[in-house]
């Protein structure tokens, strides 16, 4: 690490935190050159960074490349204010109370259908449909597209996380897959517009004006329905399958949940901070700026590392130690100010009622084969978690 910290570095992304530690420790404005990019490491540094919008914008996109995009991920306020309040509404906890008991039925039944299984790939058979089904039933879109999903998906987080390997004809694959998303959901927008005032879908919710007159345009409610079915996906499945890694590392934790089941909420957030779902984005300065010492230059792409954040030692005790009784709300796991992730009350919720019935159905968990992880800068998570499951007696 005397060499420095690369972001796209295949050894980093299968363990960062080692090069996180040294970032806080000896570089914690770190330039890398060959990547003309600034990386800001510590948790006080990256909080009023995301706070701080009018020097760190947005508007050229969150990932390496320099990719203005109509999603209010990359837009900044006034803009970013006006979309998030048409929407925010329909995902406050109190909203997506009325989403619970059809959550906590989702996930009953593919905890059933792991439990006694044997041997099966949680990402495949549980981490990844569950928050899929879930989006999919919220946006009334059929499941039977499930495939061009998980495609679609995959390829608009490769774009975002900058797919600085692949080759030209991958790269225009990526984006035709991108283009094929977008005008898939125009389909759909269309074909549910006539009707949009009389259904309780999510995406006729998005075509109709909310309680103050706002509406949407077609390609923004475009891509609030991109934006939705990615951030739903990647993000509860990476937390899914990370925590449950994590406590198949170290079953002493989990037993602390299953004799004090009061625990579950404190083990999400502690899932969440101790392997983000989400290990950092990217940031544009607007003006020049000084962090740690170091002058940031006007025009500059700063990369903000929620993950090194996480387990800076400043903020939190121990903090490469997995503690489920910690309840460290404090973390930025789901970012900070105002582009706070809008999909978090959602995560938390698929998260808590998975866990209601792993402690109801679950009495082991065994890790079965070895995890492939993948292979993005950005979100970390599992392609392969093979485990080998056994009921409760």
């Amino acid at each position: 690490m005397a060499g420095g910290y690369d972001p796209f570095d295949p050894a980093v992304i299968r363990d960062p935190y080692p090069h996180y530690r040294w970032l806080r420790e000896q570089a914690p404005c770190f330039y890398n050159e060959e990547r003309d990019i600034y990386v800001l490491s510590r948790y006080r540094d990256v909080r009023e960074a995301l706070a701080n919008f009018e020097v760190f914008s947005s508007t050229e996109g969150v990932g390496y490349e320099r990719r203005p995009v109509p999603m209010m991920i990359a837009y900044d306020p006034p803009e970013h204010t006006r979309l998030r309040r048409i929407v925010a509404g329909r995902f406050t906890p109190r909203a997506l109370a009325q989403w619970g008991e059809r959550i906590d039925q989702i996930a009953g039944e593919m905890v059933d259908g792991i439990v006694g299984a044997g041997r099966v790939d949680l990402v495949d058979a549980l981490a990844g449909p569950l928050p899929v089904q879930v989006v999919a039933e919220m946006m009334d879109i059929p499941m039977d597209r499930r495939a061009d999903f998980k495609r679609w998906s995959d390829n608009t987080v490769e774009a975002l996380g900058g797919a600085v390997d692949a080759t030209p004809e991958e790269r225009m694959q990526v984006e035709m897959t991108i283009v094929e998303f977008a005008m898939w959901f125009a389909e759909v927008i269309a074909e549910r517009r006539p009707g949009a005032a009389e259904k309780d879908d999510l995406i006729s919710l998005l075509i109709r004006p909310n309680e103050e007159g706002e509406a949407l345009q077609d390609a923004e409610i475009v891509s609030f329905c991109v934006l939705l079915l990615v951030a739903g996906n990647e993000t509860t499945t990476n937390l899914i399958a990370n925590t449950a890694y994590q406590l198949m590392l170290d079953t002493s934790q989990w037993s602390k949940v299953v004799e004090d089941p009061a625990l579950s909420s404190s083990l999400i957030e502690e899932g969440l901070r101790f392997d983000a779902p989400i290990q950092g984005f990217f940031r544009n300065t607007l003006s020049e700026t000084e962090v740690a010492g170091t002058t940031i230059p006007q025009g500059a792409k700063v990369m903000l590392l929620y993950g090194s954040a996480n387990r800076d030692p400043e903020q939190f005790e121990a903090p490469d130690e997995f503690r489920a009784e910690r309840n460290p709300i404090e973390h930025i796991a789901f970012g900070f100010g105002p582009h706070t992730c809008l999909g978090a009350h959602l995560a938390r919720l698929e998260a808590r009622y998975l866990v209601k019935h792993l402690l109801k159905k679950v009495g082991r968990m065994d890790l079965d084969g070895e995890p492939v992880r993948t292979n993005n800068p950005l979100l970390r998570g599992m392609d392969k978690l093979p485990v080998r499951v056994e009921p409760c007696k």
